[in-house]
C-alpha cells in the first residue's frame, strides 16, 4: 500500500479484556508482526494504527481502511477513566485467554460496560487468545458467547505464533466498511 493512497474510511476500535489476556501482544502482532514475551501490562491506554485492505462487497474491490486501535488497560484501577476513551468507537474487540476461565466469564461485564458508553450499532468481535497453549475454554463456549451477544466475529488467535491475528482484524474492518457503505446508501436515498 502506498503512503499517498487516500484513506476514506477510518475506524476507532476498542481492545478490551482482563489484564494478561494478550491485548497488547495481539495489537503489536497485528501492527508490527512481532511478539515479545516480556510485554508489561498496559498502564492507562495506548493506541496504534494500521491501514488494511478491506473487501467492498458493493463495489467488488478493496478499499484502504485505517484502523485506530485503542488498547485499554484491563486493571480495575483503570475503570474510573476507561469510559473517556469509549466515545466514538465503532468497533469493539473483546479478548479472553482460552487458558483462563475468569477472563472468559468477565467478558459479559466488558461488553455491557462498553456498550453502555458507545454508539448504537457498534460492531463487536470476540477473540479467544493463546490458542498455542493447552486450552480450558472450548471453541464452542467462545462461539456460544459471541452468538449470545450478537458479535459479528468470533475467532481464536495466538499473538505468539500470529495465527488468525491479521485475519481477525481484517474481517472486523470488512464489517465496518460494509456498515459505512450501507449508511452512505441510506444518506444518498434520502437526499
Amino acid at each position: 500500500m502506498t503512503s499517498d493512497e487516500i484513506v476514506k474510511y477510518i475506524y476507532k476500535i476498542l481492545l478490551l479484556g482482563d489484564p494478561g489476556v494478550g491485548k497488547t501482544s495481539l495489537l503489536i502482532r497485528f501492527v508490527d508482526n512481532t511478539f515479545d514475551p516480556q510485554y508489561k501490562s498496559t498502564i492507562g491506554v495506548n493506541f496504534l494504527t494500521k491501514i488494511v485492505k478491506a473487501f467492498d462487497e458493493e463495489e467488488k474491490d478493496e478499499k484502504a481502511v485505517k484502523l485506530v486501535i485503542w488498547d485499554i488497560a484491563g486493571q480495575a484501577r483503570a475503570a474510573s477513566y476507561r469510559h473517556l476513551y469509549y466515545r466514538a468507537a465503532e468497533g469493539i474487540i473483546l479478548v479472553f485467554d482460552v487458558t483462563n476461565p475468569s477472563s472468559f466469564y468477565s467478558l459479559s461485564h466488558w461488553v455491557s460496560d462498553a456498550l453502555s458508553k458507545t454508539q448504537p450499532g457498534t460492531i463487536i468481535t470476540v477473540l479467544g487468545n493463546k490458542i498455542d497453549l493447552p486450552r480450558i475454554i472450548s471453541r464452542d463456549e467462545g462461539y456460544g458467547f459471541a452468538r449470545q451477544i450478537h458479535s459479528a466475529v468470533y475467532s481464536e488467535t495466538s499473538a505468539k505464533t500470529g495465527r488468525n491475528v491479521e485475519k481477525s482484524f481484517k474481517v472486523l474492518a470488512e464489517f465496518l466498511l460494509k456498515r459505512s457503505k450501507k449508511m452512505e446508501g441510506l444518506r444518498e436515498n434520502h437526499q
